[in-house]
């Protein structure tokens, strides 16, 4: 190993070393060589997190100018290319420079983190009633493993779910800007916008009784739709912005296809609800 204890310089002769780590931790193996812009901008980002994560996987460099027998044997056809093994086995893998919370994401499907037992264990405990319990439990896996962002972006869920949205914004605010740009915090940014829009709006049933009064009334149809998506009445709220999408595509700038497009993401981005509105939305728009 070089200086840093977390990374090595993997070669035809060590390789059965590195095969023999990835037993017990995983191995992240990085194809690389030294006339490749896009390995300049991949290597420094692995390098970092190798150093970040402090031993929860190891950077094994493989430079294919010296080691061409072994980019042979893994079938490397272009770099940079990153293959993650664990058990002595490949497990997944992916192609050229991407960004690092890219990167991150790759490598947390793989290692094993202690953090994740206790956030499962406040999920659970969320789910049963114990909102107190899930939030004591949640800080203490951010302290245990502060790079464990899962960790802080599940709290942040939870504190906007129970209406603490200042609070979980200023959760989102801390995380690095990599990991701000992660789809579950994407997805929180989006949930506390809703949040907001509906704190500014009025109750339920002047809203509704605004609408049936006057069904051109853009600002109480997107109002009505900020306060159902956050009841949790997504259908309900889809169907108002879609008739806004009809109605009213001026309204603050297309505001009503917008905010389709971020429940679709909340909602996870596929399945039977949001295809359907996604249809309907497409066919408003033409």
């Amino acid at each position: 190993m070089n200086d840093n204890q977390f990374i090595i310089d993997a070669s035809a002769e060590n390789f059965q070393s590195v095969l023999q780590l990835s037993q017990q931790t995983p191995v992240l193996m990085d194809f690389w060589a030294p006339w490749c812009q896009p390995c300049k901008v991949l290597l420094p980002i692995v390098e970092k997190l190798a150093r970040e994560y402090r031993g929860q996987f190891i950077l094994a460099k493989v430079n294919i100018d010296e080691q061409q027998a072994l980019a042979g044997q893994f079938g490397v056809r272009s770099v940079p290319t990153v293959k993650m093994i664990r058990d002595s086995q490949l497990r997944e893998e992916f192609s050229g420079a991407l960004p690092e919370a890219e990167v991150r994401a790759f490598i947390e499907r793989h290692i094993d983190k202690a953090s994740d037992r206790v956030i499962d264990a406040a999920m659970a405990a969320y789910s049963q009633g114990h909102g107190a319990e899930a939030e004591q439990l949640l800080r203490e896996a951010m302290a245990m493993e502060p790079v464990n962002y899962r960790a802080h972006l599940t709290l942040g869920e939870l504190l906007a779910r129970d209406g603490r949205s200042d609070e979980a914004q200023q959760l989102l605010a801390a995380l690095p800007a990599e990991v701000g740009a992660d789809p579950a915090a994407q997805t929180l940014h989006a949930r506390l916008a809703f949040t907001r829009e509906a704190a500014a709006a009025p109750l339920l049933p002047a809203l509704q009784q605004a609408l049936a009064l006057n069904p051109q009334d853009s600002a109480a149809r997107y109002q009505l739709a900020m306060r159902l998506v956050v009841e949790g009445d997504f259908e309900a709220g889809l169907q108002q912005l879609l008739e806004l999408v009809r109605r009213d595509r001026g309204y603050r700038d297309d505001a009503g296809r917008k905010a389709m497009l971020q429940i679709f993401e909340l909602l996870g981005g596929e399945g039977e609800l949001v295809n359907h509105y996604r249809r309907q939305m497409f066919t408003a728009m033409h």
